[in-house]
């Protein structure tokens, strides 16, 4: 998730009908993808902000670990089964209903687990990002 400091290009009179998407909030993207097949969600880790009415968003009823959440909901061999029994056909997308959704059960793992799963995963995330930026400066360099 990211901010667009230059905005969407809504216009001043749509814009009070946006959502309000808090952090921990997730909200549900329903266009299809090679790694997504019906839609994904995707968890707002980076600030308060507002969303198209157009998309579906999802508020945790308690305090949820956000960094094991930011992964499990985008593996897909879990999410997918979830998502094919809730989502239906939309004009441009899929759509969640949110009914089939909150019938689905999910395994989850307990709080201790889910932070700790979290936290390697960040780790994870950083040592790639960390060797990614030294390829570009090695290319850089070798190319000089």
């Amino acid at each position: 998730m990211a901010y667009k400091t230059e905005g969407n290009g809504a216009s001043d009179k749509s814009v009070p009908g946006y959502k309000v998407l808090r952090v921990g909030d997730i909200a549900f993207e329903g266009h299809k993808s090679k790694e997504f097949s019906f839609g994904r969600f995707v968890l707002n880790d980076i600030g308060d902000g507002i969303m198209s009415p157009r998309f579906t968003a999802l508020r945790p009823l308690k305090n949820t670990n956000i960094q094991f959440w930011k992964y499990y909901i985008h593996y897909e061999p879990i999410m997918k089964k979830v998502l094919v029994r809730s989502t239906k056909l939309g004009t441009m997308m899929n759509e969640l209903v949110l009914d089939d959704l909150f019938k689905q059960n999910l395994l989850v793992p307990s709080n201790l687990e889910q932070e700790k799963i979290g936290a390697l995963l960040k780790k994870i995330d950083l040592i790639i990002a960390s060797n990614q930026r030294n390829q570009k400066v090695v290319k850089i360099y070798n190319s000089s």
